[in-house]
């Protein structure tokens, strides 16, 4: 269950736990199951295709942008503000959102499959500064980083190549 705290000042230490409890919230969401399910279907049950389109639909099917740009702040459902019906769909419908509802959900349709996912930080001088994701499967740990678009299923973001004017090309 999501804690009921919603600040925008949140430490960021108790926004990742918040997040990470949010995945779950989200796996069950009807329309994440629905997803999970028609992924599944077309991925022909091979769990590496699964993730590898999931990460298409999280990394392609919402373009990156971040929350400042946005909302003028940090907006995570159930951290900064109350969750709301149909969260865990809405940055998909939105088809924009910043790099924590991307991984986030990459995270639930793997968990709605069944797979034991989470999402995975990037922690600088103590701030969190970036959120991918991770899934296991038969012993090994993909790593999928959603907001580069030249990620492939497995790479971290610093082995994705970068465009030739030397920059990363976002998603």
């Amino acid at each position: 269950m999501v804690r009921q705290i919603y600040t925008h000042r949140l430490p960021d230490v108790e926004k990742w736990e918040l997040l990470q409890e949010a995945c779950i919230v989200d796996s069950k969401d009807p329309k994440i199951e629905r997803m999970a399910r028609l992924i599944w279907e077309l991925s022909q049950s091979r769990p590496i295709r699964f993730f590898k389109l999931a990460l298409a639909v999280a990394r392609d099917g919402i373009e990156y942008e971040s929350d400042i740009k946005q909302f003028d702040h940090e907006d995570i459902a159930g951290v900064t503000r109350p969750p709301e019906a149909g969260d865990a769909i809405e940055a998909y419908t939105r088809e924009h959102d910043d790099c924590d509802a991307k991984a986030r959900l990459f995270v639930a349709l793997c968990l709605a499959a069944g797979f034991k996912a989470r999402l995975w930080p990037l922690w600088k001088h103590g701030l969190l500064k970036h959120v991918a994701a991770e899934v296991d499967f038969q012993g090994r740990t993909y790593h999928a980083e959603t907001i580069l678009a030249r990620a492939r299923l497995g790479e971290m973001h610093t082995d994705v190549p970068k465009e030739r004017n030397g920059v990363w090309k976002m998603s």
